[in-house]
């Protein structure tokens, strides 16, 4: 007899769009007139059209008004328009504040009573999705991370250096080999330079006042060494019998393919007193491994290691680590995340596999996986309060959720991961980040007994092209009544070039054998063209699907509000 299904549906927003229309927004316009800058403050009251009809309002009684818990800003920017942003939260009254201390800033007084003085940082660049600023490196960044308790991001660099031949020739491991190699050689030939990657961790620190971001240690690799991973861990020591938070390095030597590939694996400890920027950081520990290390996590205070196909659990002592467990991929390891006492892993040609650690007999024990061939190039955890999926992106510029079911009997008695869903992204995924979505008052008042609407997650994704995303779980009459919105839309709004999104975002197998996912996913970059509707058509669709605009208009911004990190 077969087991129960429970459907979980998603929804997607790809570089940043989200939902843009609400009930009122509070506008600041600046205005020229006679070689002078005027401040005007006005109400801005949505209509059919989004820059069409508008009500404006006297700033003198526009507290009334502003004291919403729908209230956003309006930013004009030189190239694209008008941008809305989130507040931070019902505002009972606002001001233009400028004297010496507070050049050019604003006052305003929240609803809870709370004063606040603000004002827009000068090095941020505002013509765009989001405001951003520029770091300059002076090298490639490959991957980073963050020490919230010191503030800190270690960063993995490299930057071109060139070093002469008869140098690099002598870092090799095979002395007697290089030796020979010089003597065949020409002095001309050694006189020669190559272009070589150096890689470092550079520990980077933001500063407060907004200017440029100090660097407080530089950890240098060797000749030929690449760092691949940076990740802070917890390690339960098992001699103080107390945790520590470590910074955990995984390196590889690239020296040709006639040299048997080796890394490095490097734990640092980061010191208490951050003025001193030479007793920051201190090596604890460092050991050569028979492979490159391409991914690290901790575990219930143990350390996960990814060598090549090999995963390793290890036991911290302080000054050791000493294997636990391990669990054999079938190739490459380039990806491992961590929820409780589950692992996922990504290989670089074999999908993904869902591993379980049991401490009691100090197990890594195969759960499932996808039986199917799939380049992997990110993975993570998608949680939805109970409900665990398994989130996959490919060299395709596909995304694939999974589920782990093993009472389904399409599961093989619990040894394949089932789809929940496939969705063609149109950009190479290299990177997920799973962040805690916000409550919404709807989620409040409709929230059925036993159902966790906190435990909610969302996934941040960023992609090779420049754009940032997110994938979202949405509640089962959410994503009906959304559906057969987004079904209508596709006849309905006019395409860039006539372009089908629905064809578009069709998962993209490239001759490989694909059996097409449940269609659980909605595309929240067309459900937005929904607001840009006419009045009248907006009416019309909202009839034809059995519901109101004003319901339509909730959903779409309950999902921009939970998601208010974009």
């Amino acid at each position: 007899m077969k087991g129960e299904v429970m459907r979980k549906y998603f929804i997607i927003v790809k570089k940043g769009t989200m939902g843009t229309i609400i009930t009122k927004y509070f506008v600041k316009v600046h205005l020229k007139e006679e070689k002078r800058s005027v401040d005007d403050y006005l109400l801005y009251e949505s209509r059919s059209n989004f820059f069409g009809r508008q009500q404006y309002i006297e700033a003198s009684i526009f507290r009334r008004y502003v004291a919403s818990r729908l209230l956003r800003w309006f930013r004009k920017v030189k190239r694209d328009g008008m941008r809305i942003e989130l507040c931070d939260g019902p505002i009972a009254a606002f001001t233009v504040l400028h004297n010496v201390n507070c050049n050019h800033g604003f006052i305003y007084v929240t609803s809870q009573g709370f004063l606040k003085i603000c004002k827009l940082p000068s090095v941020f660049n505002y013509d765009n999705y989001w405001p951003v600023r520029k770091i300059p490196m002076k090298g490639t960044p490959h991957q980073v991370t963050y020490y919230a308790e010191k503030n800190l991001y270690p960063i993995i660099l490299s930057f071109p250096v060139v070093r002469p031949i008869n140098q690099i020739m002598s870092s090799m491991l095979d002395q007697d080999a290089c030796q020979i190699e010089r003597e065949n050689s020409s002095s001309d030939d050694l006189q020669k330079t190559y272009t070589i990657e150096e890689f470092e961790v550079r520990l980077l620190e933001p500063e407060k006042t907004g200017g440029n971001w100090e660097t407080r240690a530089t950890i240098p690799m060797q000749s030929s060494e690449n760092a691949l991973t940076v990740r802070m861990v917890t390690l339960f020591n098992s001699a103080t019998k107390e945790n520590e938070m470590l910074m955990a390095v995984g390196t590889a030597y690239v020296q040709g393919e006639d040299v048997a590939a080796r890394g490095r694996i490097l734990l640092f400890s980061i010191g208490k007193n951050s003025e001193n920027s030479h007793n920051l950081v201190s090596e604890v520990y460092s050991k050569e491994s028979k492979g490159a290390i391409s991914a690290l996590a901790s575990l219930q205070g143990h350390l996960l290691i990814a060598s090549g196909p090999k995963i390793t659990l290890h036991n911290w002592t302080g000054t050791e680590l000493n294997g636990v467990a391990f669990y054999d991929a079938p190739l490459y390891v380039v990806s491992m995340n961590i929820v409780k006492n589950f692992i996922l892993l990504g290989d670089i040609h074999k999908s993904i596999y869902f591993v379980n650690w049991k401490e009691q007999g100090a197990q890594l024990s195969l759960l499932a996986k996808d039986f199917g061939s799939l380049n992997c190039c990110a993975t993570e955890f998608l949680i939805d309060g109970t409900t665990l999926s398994l989130v996959v992106s490919d060299d395709q510029k596909n995304i694939q959720i999974f589920y782990y079911a093993p009472k389904m009997l399409e599961s093989w008695k619990g040894q394949k991961l089932l789809p929940r869903a496939d969705f063609h992204a149109g950009a190479h995924i290299t990177k997920f980040l799973r962040l805690q979505m916000l409550p919404t008052s709807s989620d409040r008042s409709i929230a059925a007994p036993g159902v966790d609407k906190t435990n909610r997650f969302a996934l941040l994704f960023s992609s090779l092209d420049g754009s940032i995303g997110c994938v979202s779980p949405v509640d089962e009459l959410t994503f009906r009544r959304l559906q057969s919105l987004q079904k209508k839309l596709v006849d309905a709004v006019p395409h860039v070039c006539g372009l089908n999104p629905r064809a578009f975002r069709q998962f993209r197998a490239n001759g490989r054998a694909h059996r097409p996912g449940p269609d659980n996913i909605l595309d929240f970059e067309l459900l937005s063209h929904y607001e840009m509707l006419p009045l009248e058509e907006q009416l019309d669709i909202a009839h034809q699907i059995g519901t109101t605009r004003a319901q339509i208009l909730t959903n779409l911004n309950d999902h921009s509000l939970s998601t208010s990190f974009l």
